[in-house]
This record gives structure tokens, sequence and C-alpha cells, in this order.
């Protein structure tokens, strides 16, 4: 699973040098691939709970929601160049510290060396570049990217919890994740539609 989870680190950081939304993008969905091969390397069963997982880890995240912001922006015509960070040396550095931070974090939590520790410290490393793409962009994909992220942070430190969570709280979690697809999609469509709007002709002053 190692493997695996190295795979994970250089999905996060890809976007970072490569600054389009389709990067940003496929990251997110490999994300959801990736946390899909971890839950089957974890013993996945055909149960009613593994079924909701795979459909909360490749359907939702790997395919639905990148396919969403995906058609959008396609239809949208958006220009290529949408940076996650910024696109400078001090940005990048502070990303690699980022990372660098939350493995050693892990070592703390976790001192033996294993899969465990590696799943806490690739989940912190998530976490946290979420949380510096949300700290310092503005732009509203950019802003949607980070919360995703975060999503996909959280989701694989869950899969190394060894006490899993009901099918009901599951089920809950993935329908909170499918209408935050849904509002972002809507909102990007909106967002749109208002900036295409006509300007309101001038009104003349008595």
């Amino acid at each position: 699973m190692t493997g695996i989870l190295i795979a994970f680190v250089i999905v996060l950081l890809l976007p970072l040098f490569v600054g389009t939304w389709r990067t940003s993008l496929v990251s997110l969905s490999l994300q959801g691939f990736l946390m899909g091969c971890i839950a089957w390397h974890h013993g996945l069963t055909s149960s009613p709970d593994a079924l909701v997982e795979i459909v909360d880890l490749v359907v939702l995240r790997g395919v639905a929601g990148p396919a969403l912001l995906y058609a959008v922006l396609l239809r949208q015509n958006a220009p290529a160049r949408n940076d996650v960070i910024a696109p400078n040396l001090f940005s990048w550095v502070v990303a690699f510290a980022l990372v660098l931070m939350a493995f050693r974090v892990a070592d703390v939590l976790i001192p033996s060396e294993g899969d465990a520790q590696t799943l806490v410290g690739v989940s912190g490393s998530a976490l946290l570049l979420g949380l510096l793409v949300l700290s310092t962009r503005t732009g509203v994909l950019s802003q949607m990217v980070g919360a995703l992220r975060i999503e996909n942070a959280i989701a694989l430190f869950e899969l190394g919890d060894k006490h899993h969570s009901s099918v009901g709280v599951r089920v809950a979690q993935s329908l909170l994740l499918l209408c935050s697809l849904v509002f972002f999609r809507w909102y990007l469509v909106r967002l749109t539609a208002e900036t295409d709007l006509p300007a309101a002709p001038d009104t003349p002053t008595l």
C-alpha cells in the first residue's frame, strides 16, 4: 500500500506546479481512484458498507465530482490557467514544508513505521495543502478545489480507522458530498450567467 500512498502524494503536489484547472480536476479524480485502491487493499468485501464506500470514493470523488465541474468549465470555455497556489518559489517551498511537517507529526503520533504511519502522514499532507489552497487563493474554482481536497483528506484518514462507521452514517456522508458537488456546479453556472448579463442602461438624472 505504500506505493499507492506515494502516488497519492505526487497527485497532491502536481497541480501546485502545473497550474491549470484540468490538472486540478484530474488530480481530484485520481485521488478518488487511489482511495478506492486503498479500500480494496484493506479487504473490501461485497457488504452494503463496502458498496457505499466504493460509490463514495470512486463514483462520487473519482468520476462524478470532477466530471460535473469539468462539463461546466468546458462549456464556459474557461481559460486554461488556474493556479491553486501562487506560482512562485516561496509558495512551493511552503507546500513542501507542510508535507514534511505532516509526516513529522505522523512519526510522533504513530512511532512504529508502517502503512498506518504513512497513511496519517499522507492524509495530513492532503489536509494542510487543502488549507493552503483555501487560504492563499480567492478564485471560485480554487476555493472549490481546496474544499474538495480537504474532503478527500478526511476520507483518506477514515480509511485507516479500524472501527468503520455504520452504513447509515456513510450514506449520510455520501449524500452530503453529493449535495456539495451539485451546489458547486450550480454556483459555477449561476456565476457565469450573472457575469454574462448585459450591463443595465444608465438612468438619466434630473
